[in-house]
C-alpha cells in the first residue's frame, strides 16, 4: 500500500491474479457430473471405494496404499454415489493445492506477487485441472507432498523447530506415502532442505534436532500410513497381512511392463509429447466430447528454462529457496528414470508444483529487470490457452473441426 493507504499497482496486480486464481479454482468444483460415466482409472478406484463403504474386502484396486480409496469413499458417502460424489474429494484437493502453492511460494520468497503468479499458473494448468476432476490418487499425492514441504519450511523458520508445523509436515508426509509410494523420493529431500535451511543461518545442523526430526518425519508418517490400513485390519486381517500386501504391491509395479497407447517416457513430459485422452466420443454428428489430460504449454515449455535459470542463480548467489525447489522437483521427477513400469504424463503432476514455483520466481525476476508488461503478457497467453482448451479439459461438447484445430501435434491425438 502507498503511504496514503491507497493500493499501489503491485497490490492491484496481486489482487487481480488472486481473484483470477479463485475463479479458476471454483471451476474445479462445478459440473463434476461431466463425464457422466467412469473414465480411465476411475473404473478401478470408484469400485474400490464402494467396497470400502460396504465393508468388503477391497479387490478392485490393490496396487497402491489405501488412502485415495478412503478419500473417494468419504466423498461418495457425503455427496452420493454419482459422478459428482466420485470426484468431489479430488476437486477439493485441487482447490487446496492452489492454496498450498500460494503458501509455499510466499513462505519461500516472501513475495506476494511471486506467490500470486505461481497460484495463477497452477490454476491455469490443464493437467492440474483435469486431475482435480477425476477420481484417482495423483491430485492427493501432489497436495500432500506440497503441504509437507510448506509445513517443514515453516517449521524451520525460527531458530528452534516449530512443533506445530513439524507435526503437520509429518502427517502430510504419511498421507502422501499412504497415497502412492512415489512420495518417498521428494520427501527424502526434506533432509536436504533441513541442511540448507540451517546452513543459511550459518548454523551446523543441530544434533538436538535429530531426535525430534526422526519422530516427526520418521515415526509419525509410519503411524499415519498404518492408520489407513485400519479398515483392512478390521475386516479380519493381521499386521502380517499388511506386510504381505506391501510385498505384493512392490512385485506388481516391478513387473508392470505391458504397454499402453498413451504411455510416455519420463524425459518427454515437460515437452508435452504425449498427453492422455481420459475420454473421447462423438455425441452428435460433428460434435465430440472428451477429457484430455495435458499441461499448459505456456507453462510447461518454460519449466526447463526456469530450472536452468534457477540452477545458475543458486550456484552464483546461493539462493536457498531455489535450491529447495530444485531438490524437491528433481527427486520427484528424476525417480521415474529408474522406474521400470509403464509411465504416463500424469506422473509429472508430482514434480509440477515445484516447477510452477520456479517459473513464477523467474517471472518475478523478469518483472524486476524488464518490467511487469512482459509478465502480464505471459500470463494472458497462459490464460488464453486455458480458455481455448477448456472444453477438452472439462468434457464439454466441442465441434469436431474446432477440436482438430486444437490438436497441434499428431501425438496429441
Amino acid at each position: 500500500m502507498s503511504s496514503g493507504g491507497r493500493p499501489t499497482g503491485r497490490d492491484l496486480l496481486v489482487w487481480v491474479m488472486l481473484a483470477a486464481a479463485a475463479i479458476a479454482g471454483a471451476t474445479r468444483l462445478g459440473n463434476l457430473g461431466t463425464p457422466p460415466a467412469l473414465v480411465f482409472d476411475e473404473v478401478y478406484y470408484v469400485p474400490a471405494a464402494r467396497q470400502v463403504l460396504a465393508g468388503q474386502e477391497v479387490t478392485e484396486e490393490r496396487t497402491h496404499p489405501p488412502l485415495s480409496k478412503l478419500l473417494i469413499a468419504a466423498s461418495i458417502r457425503l455427496v452420493g454415489d454419482r459422478p459428482a460424489g466420485w470426484r468431489a474429494a479430488s476437486a477439493v484437493a485441487g482447490v487446496l493445492l492452489l492454496v498450498v502453492v500460494y503458501a509455499l511460494a510466499h513462505a519461500l520468497f516472501a513475495d506476494r506477487t511471486v506467490a500470486a503468479v505461481a497460484t495463477l499458473l497452477a490454476a491455469l494448468d490443464g493437467l492440474i485441472f483435469v486431475e482435480s476432476r477425476i477420481a484417482k490418487p495423483d491430485i492427493f499425492l501432489a497436495l500432500f507432498v506440497s503441504t509437507a514441504y510448506w509445513a517443514f519450511w515453516r517449521a524451520l523458520a525460527p531458530a528452534r523447530l516449530a512443533r506445530g508445523p513439524l507435526v503437520l509436515a509429518g502427517i502430510a508426509a504419511g498421507a502422501a506415502l499412504a497415497t502412492k509410494w512415489t512420495a518417498a523420493a521428494p520427501l527424502g529431500g526434506l533432509a536436504v532442505v533441513w541442511v540448507l535451511a540451517r546452513g543459511r543461518r550459518g548454523q551446523a545442523p543441530w544434533r538436538a534436532e535429530l531426535a525430534t526430526l526422526l519422530v516427526a518425519l520418521g515415526m509419525l508418517p509410519v503411524v499415519v500410513y498404518l492408520l489407513t490400513y485400519l479398515p483392512f485390519l478390521q475386516s479380519g486381517h493381521t499386521l502380517a497381512d499388511v506386510v504381505a500386501q506391501q510385498r505384493w504391491m512392490l512385485a506388481f509395479h516391478a513387473g508392470l511392463t505391458q504397454g499402453h497407447p498413451y504411455q510416455s517416457p519420463w524425459w518427454s513430459w515437460p515437452l508435452l509429447v504425449r498427453p492422455i485422452w481420459y475420454e473421447y466420443r462423438e455425441v452428435a454428428p460433428q460434435v465430440a466430447r472428451g477429457v484430455l489430460a495435458i499441461g499448459n504449454p505456456v507453462v510447461w515449455w518454460a519449466l526447463l528454462p526456469a530450472v536452468v535459470a534457477a540452477t545458475v542463480g543458486a550456484v552464483r548467489a546461493g539462493g536457498v529457496p531455489e535450491r529447495v525447489l530444485l531438490v524437491g522437483g528433481a527427486l520427484a521427477w528424476g525417480q521415474y528414470a529408474l522406474v521400470p513400469r509403464v509411465l504416463f504424463l500424469y506422473h509429472f503432476l508430482l514434480p509440477l508444483p515445484f516447477g510452477v514455483l520456479l517459473v513464477a520466481r523467474g517471472l518475478g525476476r523478469v518483472r524486476a529487470t524488464v518490467g511487469g508488461g512482459v509478465v502480464v503478457a505471459y500470463l494472458a497467453l497462459a490464460a488464453a490457452w486455458f480458455a481455448a482448451f477448456f472444453p477438452l479439459l472439462a468434457g464439454r461438447p466441442i465441434a469436431v473441426p474446432h477440436y482438430q484445430r486444437l490438436m497441434w501435434f499428431r501425438t496429441w491425438i
